[in-house]
């Protein structure tokens, strides 16, 4: 029979009567599902898909244990409300992964720090205090004494900022010339070169000698040596201007060829000889002298010529007499003398023992002092006395 629009016909259907084969495909619509009526059982494998899994649907209890994978994880998605306490592990830090920007202020105690862990380099500039010293420094006064020396400075700790001026660069322009550096300053290490020790061997020859090299400056005192000068080697050139006196000069070493003409003038002649000199004999010997009553020693005594001979008087001829006034016994000598404490130049004795008379010495020419006076003495012993006269024969001017 028809059924009029909108009429439902109701058809008893025997239990377990619709099998699967009877449900026409997409038949079976949500609202043909009893609440629940799905069950694990009835999911098909991989058939809850994202699309299927309703947000929020996945709580902690459906995640099962361990299924949360590293891959799992988006990135930067675990934030630090997310870490439990305690959950980093060293293990769980990677290596070096712990920078200083990571550390909170004053985090590293004491014992966080390893045994001989600060070393020199680790520490700041003028950050160990005396406080942190286990000795306390000595005090030093200013200024040290004894001074700190080269040795006592480590290398390479004096910097241009601890110098009171500003170090020189190099190559100095101009450069340090001779006279700028201190005497004994440049040594043996200095050098390029290795310093000869002394005494030299072999010896310098004279080849190895430059012409003008060794000035005076450069020879230690009394250093040249007779027989460091070779034969012939010291010329006129050599000798300095009045250096050759009289004592350099060997004995009959100055003959006629060595004196230039006209070279010895009158006054290096010995006054005694003339040499074309003046002459002058007195017609009548002048007497210079006439003492008598002689009776014991004289001391030396000078007689004047000045009214007997001319200003200028070189040498003059002199002889004595003696005349016996009283003699018995004793003896008596005179003396006419070039020159106080000199030989005499003449001598003459009295006559003998009681035989009155006069006793004339011979004359001699000697030289006259710039006074114009001449010495004397007489030497009387005995029981006697006598007179003394000296003459004055000539002179040469």
């Amino acid at each position: 029979m028809s059924l009029l629009p909108g009429e439902v016909k109701t058809i008893n259907i025997a239990d377990s009567a619709v099998k699967a084969e009877k449900i026409a495909v997409g038949a079976v619509t949500t609202p043909k599902l009893a609440d629940e009526a799905v069950t694990a059982a009835k999911l098909d494998e991989n058939s809850v898909t994202t699309d299927k899994i309703a947000l929020g649907a996945v709580s902690t209890a459906k995640l099962a244990d361990s299924s949360v994978t590293n891959s799992k994880i988006r990135d930067g998605t675990v934030r630090p409300e997310k870490i439990a306490s305690g959950a980093i592990t060293t293990a769980k830090i990677a290596e070096q992964a712990v920078t200083a920007s990571r550390l909170a202020d004053r985090a590293i105690t004491s014992e966080k720090i390893a045994g001989n862990a600060i070393t020199t380099e680790k520490l700041a500039n003028g950050s160990v205090t005396p406080a942190k010293m286990s000795f306390t420094p000595p005090s030093v006064a200013r200024p040290i004494t004894p001074a700190i020396v080269t040795s006592e400075i480590g290398d390479a700790q004096v910097t241009p900022a601890k110098l009171s001026f500003t170090p020189v660069t190099r190559p100095l322009v101009p450069p340090v010339a001779t006279d700028e550096i201190a005497d004994a300053s440049v040594t043996p290490a200095k050098l390029s070169f290795s310093v000869p020790t002394r005494p030299m061997v072999p010896p310098l020859a004279t080849d190895e000698i430059g012409a003008g090299a060794v000035g005076s400056s450069q020879l230690a005192v009394d250093s040249v040596t007779n027989e460091k000068i070779a034969a012939n080697a010291i010329t006129a050139g050599k000798i300095a201007s009045g250096a050759v006196g009289p004592s350099e000069i060997q004995s009959g070493a100055v003959s006629t060829d060595e004196i230039a003409n006209g070279a010895v003038t009158a006054e290096k002649l010995d006054p005694a000889l003339s040499l074309g000199d003046t002459l002058t004999m007195f017609p009548t010997p002048q007497t210079a002298l006439d003492q008598g009553g002689i009776i014991a020693t004289t001391q030396p005594a000078s007689v004047d010529l000045s009214a007997i001979i001319p200003v200028g008087t070189k040498g003059v001829i002199v002889s004595i007499a003696c005349i016996n006034q009283s003699y018995a016994n004793g003896g008596m000598m005179a003396y006419i003398f070039r020159q106080l404490g000199a030989e005499y130049a003449l001598q003459v004795m009295a006559p003998p023992v009681n035989a009155p008379g006069i006793s004339n010495g011979a004359s001699v020419i000697m030289p006259v002092a710039d006074d114009r006076t001449l010495l004397w003495q007489a030497y009387v012993s005995g029981n006697n006395s006598t007179e003394l006269v000296i003459y004055i024969l000539g002179y040469v001017v």
